[in-house]
């Protein structure tokens, strides 16, 4: 195990730093796949620092209410000051909480935005993944999260025992489902559908999976915590894929944002060659009455009926 990584100057806990690192992947692949949506890059920052900060706060909140004691920082030195900042900060999160936070931190944007919840939900579902997986590379070396007692090939030695590599089996199936949601985001499927399948692809693996772990982690009956919040999980995914079908879908933006759209080399209509094009620079007034213009200006009903009395006053003379 190795709960902390020794910068030189500065001692930082291993898990904050793999999540830094996983986030910061999760960043370069959010903003690499925003072509398949609506958002423009206004909204993927904003969307992006509330749903961090808002994350952040839930993990660590949720954490520090069930363990209070984490609550507590050194003052021998400004060294030792830092090194239990650090360790505050980076250690100790809950999933849930970061995930409710996360959607919080959301929410809050499509309010403010008049945006559509499932609009950056369906974006931002498999960039989450990797921000997952790092934090469980971060389980891993910390030792937590670890499986059960396991002779097997992909064994890891910890806690006094090979034991099943849980945490890195996680990692490497959050990744593979960060490439299906690409996948399904590319084809525009409907408001929703990525996130749908996310709720209900992660809590199908987290189910199995937790029966796999050895750690303590509390219990719902004969239900690991995470398997219990699983179940309603899966269902709400369900619902969601199930409404999605109604829901319109993310049209994408064009690949310049924010640019005006040049129709001077669009082919014109075969049946109707433009209806602003004439011989002269007037419009002529058969037109504009063809039009059902000519009752809205009184001028050019005016002159039509001075050119219809021309007209009878030049049919009379040729019959003279």
């Amino acid at each position: 195990m190795h709960k902390y990584i020794d910068f030189g100057f500065m001692t930082l806990p291993s898990m904050g730093v793999c999540i830094l690192i996983g986030t910061i992947i999760a960043l370069t692949v959010l903003f690499l796949i925003k072509r398949y949506s609506s958002l423009t890059s206004e909204n993927l920052i904003d969307g992006v620092l509330w749903a961090v900060i808002c994350g952040f706060v839930g993990m660590k909140a949720l954490f520090w209410i069930v363990e209070p004691s984490a609550l507590t920082l050194s003052t021998e030195s400004w060294g030792a000051f830092f090194t239990s900042l650090g360790t505050l900060l980076g250690e100790g999160m809950v999933f849930y909480g970061g995930l409710l936070g996360g959607v919080g931190g959301i929410l809050l944007v499509c309010w403010r935005k008049k945006k559509n919840f499932f609009t950056f939900s369906d974006l931002f579902a498999p960039c989450f993944c990797l921000a997952h997986a790092g934090g469980r590379v971060g389980c891993h070396l910390s030792g937590c999260c670890y499986g059960m007692e396991c002779e097997s090939p992909i064994s890891v030695f910890m806690h006094n025992a090979n034991r099943l590599p849980a945490q890195l089996m996680e990692a490497t199936f959050l990744v593979l489902l960060c490439i299906v949601l690409v996948l399904i985001l590319r084809k525009n499927k409907h408001r929703g559908t990525v996130t749908a399948w996310y709720l209900i692809l992660y809590s199908v693996w987290r189910f199995i999976i937790e029966f796999f772990r050895d750690d303590d982690r509390g219990m719902v009956g004969a239900l690991s915590t995470s398997q219990f919040i699983g179940i309603f999980i899966f269902i709400g995914g369900l619902v969601i894929l199930i409404l999605s079908r109604r829901w319109g879908k993310d049209v994408p933006l064009p690949k310049t944002e924010n640019t005006l759209v040049d129709n001077s080399n669009l082919p014109l209509d075969k049946d109707n060659t433009n209806d602003a094009v004439f011989d002269s620079n007037e419009p002529s007034v058969d037109a504009l009455s063809d039009a059902g213009q000519i009752a809205d200006d009184p001028t050019l009903e005016a002159d039509k009926l001075k050119l219809d009395e021309d007209a009878d006053a030049d049919k009379q003379h040729t019959e003279e």
